[in-house]
């Protein structure tokens, strides 16, 4: 097993890389080779052409690559011993230089992307990222759900690095390099297992899957880059393989009722998009706000009263002179912001937690409760909500944002701080597809007044 080369490095040292790896490896260095090459080393061309998604970023390998390099020169040997730091993990490391081995693979892309090639862990802490080049360490790191695809201009949209971005640097001009990666991971929870697929399937195995959701629909909020930042930062929404367009709408007077039948109907996970003006006499293109909240929903729990009607209408599983719960959904649940600032606000787990993760009434329940009317997150379960959409959802001045009353989900600014009253544009919900196991049909039952 392996070629030439492969066995000459094995002959003399033990690797981390298996037989079959090693193949792979070396058929892919000539592949390399033939895109461009001087002596029988790579050079910075040689990279461009397999990295379409993030052109700037292999150069940037390259260099770092090469620094590694005992003799500046990247040849077989050394194009290993590199890639054993990015594809393996630190128990399994053998070749590699120490000083990086206790490097996690999203520390290592990150100083890729930022250009760095300091070789001590010290000088590596010390090193100062400026907002421009924090930005363009999420950006590189979102685009490596093109993968082998080169991102047309319409897709170079950085809104959605800069808004994590303005959430890491909060206003500061620069941060030291760890500092940037523990407030990076913080919002990107899934970093490391991303970068590690990523270089496993440019290098050692194409046919590894991952991905963002497919869209059923355009979206005028939604794009690939928004949707790698939830996928990136969300446990469940890492699973999801499909968003279903359910609703899209520029704010109207009757929006609730469409709302409250797909909620009722329901049978997977809602996804929230509200994108809020807040001063009138600016456009949306101006002014980027936009927030939502991800409500899970369990079919074997369910806790709003009108759904449980739905699916015992009989009566025969629940009582009907029980509590009547106008809240829906579960602890998987989440709020988040986008713009300005990405931020994910997940549900709590302490003594004090209330489990009002979404909440939606209206008149056609027909029920006699003192319950407000319209659609809520979060909240202390005493009618105070942290999201409040009334039923007259256009030009109300009841939809609000209270940032000092949740006990369902992590506190902070969903927007800034001195936003409290909400002016709604556009409102879009898409249910959520699972890739493990099929969606059960909606009800056939239609919800009616």
């Amino acid at each position: 097993m392996g070629g030439s080369k492969s066995k000459a490095i094995k002959k003399h040292a033990k690797v981390a890389f298996s037989d079959s790896e090693l193949d792979i490896l070396e058929v892919y260095f000539e592949l390399l080779k033939c895109h461009d090459s001087l002596n029988g080393y790579l050079t910075q061309k040689s990279m461009v052409p397999e990295f379409p998604e993030n052109p700037d970023f292999s150069i940037k390998l390259y260099n770092w690559m090469r620094e590694r390099c005992k003799n500046q020169q990247i040849d077989y040997t050394n194009f290993v011993i590199t890639l054993e730091l990015l594809l393996k993990e630190q128990q399994e490391y053998y070749l590699s230089d120490y000083k990086f081995r206790v490097l996690e693979k999203f520390e290592l892309f990150a100083l890729i992307s930022l250009g760095c090639l300091e070789n001590e862990k010290e000088a590596i802490n010390r090193f100062q990222v400026s907002y421009s080049q924090g930005s363009t360490v999420i950006k590189e790191l979102l685009n490596v759900y093109y993968f082998n695809k080169e991102v047309t201009n319409s897709q170079r949209n950085d809104l959605a690095a800069r808004s994590v971005a303005n959430s890491i640097f909060d206003q500061k001009a620069s941060l030291p390099f760890n500092q940037f990666i523990g407030l990076a991971k913080q919002q990107l929870i899934y970093a490391n297992k991303m970068c590690k697929q990523y270089f496993t399937k440019k290098f050692i195995d194409p046919h590894l899957k991952y991905g963002i959701p497919a869209l059923t629909s355009s979206s005028f909020i939604l794009n690939d880059q928004i949707l790698a930042l939830l996928q990136m930062s969300s446990p469940d929404f890492n699973r999801i393989k499909q968003l279903d367009l359910k609703f899209s709408s520029s704010v109207g007077y009757d929006d609730l009722e469409h709302i409250t039948e797909i909620i009722i109907e329901s049978q997977q996970p809602l996804l929230f998009i509200f994108r809020n003006r807040e001063d009138e006499t600016q456009n949306d293109t101006f002014q980027q706000q936009v927030f939502g909240a991800y409500i899970s929903i369990d079919q074997t729990i369910e806790t709003h009263f009108v759904r449980k009607q739905q699916k015992d209408p009989m009566g025969i599983l629940y009582n009907p002179n029980d509590l009547v719960s106008l809240y829906f959904g579960d602890e998987k649940s989440f709020l988040f912001s986008l713009l300005p600032k990405y931020q994910l606000f997940m549900s709590t787990f302490d003594i004090k937690s209330k489990q009002c993760f979404g909440y939606i009434n209206s008149r056609a329940f027909n029920l006699k409760v003192p319950q407000p009317y319209g659609l809520g997150f979060g909240g202390d379960g005493k009618g105070n909500f942290r999201i409040w959409i009334d039923e007259n959802l256009k030009g109300n001045a009841t939809n609000r944002i209270n940032n000092s009353c949740d006990q369902t989900y992590e506190m902070g600014y969903i927007l800034e701080p001195h936003i409290e009253f909400l002016n709604l544009t556009s409102i879009e919900i898409w249910g959520a597809i699972f890739e493990e196991k099929e969606t059960r049909p909606s009800n056939p039952t239609k919800f009616r007044s």
